[in-house]
């Protein structure tokens, strides 16, 4: 079911006429704020010393009750008040102010004055004007279950149009059969990994081992109820954010199925906007706002980020630049072939067939021809490809002390292909290739190897 909610907005309500429509209409059921943000009116001129007010009131005059055709009675003259559908009339002042209704209505605002002119000169000597900022309250999320089965909030929702290619992402991807076909499910996977380690034996008389299989995985990606602005002073640069986490398990070997590999981690899509006025947009006024600071929106170089969290002990921030003019394709994606031989080594165990180490010498060459596989048996008519790497200078990896002395991670490599089958923005089909390069000591110096691996998984329906 999905949650019913407002679109937030800014309204501003004039001293000098009655119930004004918001043009809001209040769902019922869901709870929705009003909060001051500008503005001076008074109700009544020569009081309070000739000083207009806020949407609090007039501050030394209360409406007495023996004047009923004020909106509400016993409360400051010139304060803020609204009903829904016509109906009994509320005090909001300067709020917030929250309602939530069980039948629902149209949203109308007025100043707390003598509407009729029953009483004197009612709305004629009037002056200015407040403006108020209308808004969907929080829905408390339910932290009674795990993250991915987090239910719908009316507000703050998922900011399914700020994600931009993020959106495609939510959901959960698994290694499936292609649809009439017996491959790409765990049994058969178009997955292959190619892991060189250390290891000082007899038995591997280059100082490394192998340790390359195919896999399958599953692979969950939730997004936060609103964003994360990083905030520079006059404008803000805003992180619209994923949650992945990923479980990989062998797809063969002595160990089959068993949890190989797990991690977890965060994409984040950077948008940059002026910075709200005060902590929350409202200036120093309580409620939400949608004021901004003048000055100039910053730009930054890249806009794509992946933080990665690995528990071997690795930290990873790779960072890429999406547009949809240069990231998006049509027809079938041409997958590049990863460099996997290391320098300054013997890397005859690279060719050699090992039913334990290295069990498909083809696939050991090139990973990504299982990538290529999957498009041959069945070929995608539009992607997006998302790339990502450490090596820009404010990339950055950091690895724990035992880490750095025996496979210490000096760069990250990765890009997605998401991948459509009728055209349009239907990415039903997820593929990766993500290349680490580990710094392994071998007989006095130091051998960089690159540790490559690429699957290829079906979205999960429902």
């Amino acid at each position: 079911m999905t949650a019913v909610s407002i679109q937030s907005q800014a309204f501003t309500v004039q001293a000098t006429q009655p119930w004004q429509s918001t043009g809001v209409a209040i769902p019922p059921n869901v709870a929705v704020t009003i909060a001051y943000q500008s503005g001076l009116w008074t109700a009544d001129p020569p009081t309070n010393d000739g000083q207009p007010y806020d949407a609090a009131g007039c501050p030394n005059i209360t409406v007495p009750a023996d004047q009923p055709l004020y909106p509400i009675t016993g409360v400051a003259m010139g304060a803020l008040v609204g009903r829904l559908d016509g109906g009994a009339p509320f005090l909001v002042g300067d709020g917030p102010y929250t309602i939530l209704s069980a039948s629902g209505g149209a949203l109308e605002l007025c100043i707390n004055d003598d509407l009729t002119a029953a009483y004197g000169a009612g709305l004629a000597d009037n002056i200015g004007s407040v403006t108020v900022y209308i808004y969907p309250a929080n829905t408390p999320p339910d932290t009674s279950v795990p993250l991915a089965t987090d239910p719908a909030q009316a507000s703050p929702g998922v900011p399914l149009s700020l994600l931009g290619p993020l959106q495609y992402l939510i959901g959960t991807w698994t290694n499936q059969n292609l649809p009439g076909t017996s491959r790409g499910g765990r049994e058969n996977p178009y997955s292959y990994n190619v892991m060189p380690l250390p290891q000082v034996d007899p038995s591997s008389p280059y100082g490394y081992i192998l340790k390359n299989f195919s896999y399958y995985e599953e692979l969950t990606f939730t997004a936060i109820h609103g964003n994360a602005p990083n905030r520079g002073g006059t404008g803000q640069q805003v992180s619209y954010t994923l949650f992945y986490e990923q479980r990989v398990f062998f797809g063969e070997g002595p160990n089959k199925d068993a949890l190989v590999h797990a991690e977890n981690g965060s994409l984040l899509l950077l948008l940059d906007s002026l910075q709200p006025l005060g902590p929350y947009g409202n200036g120093e006024h309580l409620g939400l706002g949608n004021q901004v600071v003048p000055g100039t929106v910053p730009t930054q170089q890249y806009n794509f980020v992946k933080q990665v969290a690995v528990p071997h002990g690795n930290s990873i921030l790779a960072l890429g630049t999406y547009s949809d003019a240069v990231n998006r394709g049509s027809g079938v994606p041409v997958i590049p072939t990863p460099v996997i031989l290391p320098v300054g080594v013997n890397t005859d165990a690279y060719k050699a067939l090992s039913p334990v180490s290295n069990p498909q010498p083809a696939l050991t060459a090139d990973p990504n021809q299982v990538l290529r596989d999957a498009l041959t048996a069945r070929p995608c008519t539009h992607f997006l490809r998302i790339d990502v790497s450490t090596q820009p200078p404010p990339g950055a990896i950091t690895n724990i002390g035992y880490e750095q002395q025996h496979a210490n991670v000096s760069r990250y490599d990765f890009t997605y292909w998401l991948e459509a089958f009728v055209g349009g923005d239907d990415f039903t089909q997820l593929q990766y290739s993500q290349t680490i390069e580990l710094q392994i000591p071998i007989g006095g110096q130091t051998i960089t190897f690159p540790h490559v691996t690429a699957n290829t998984l079906t979205k999960v329906s429902g």
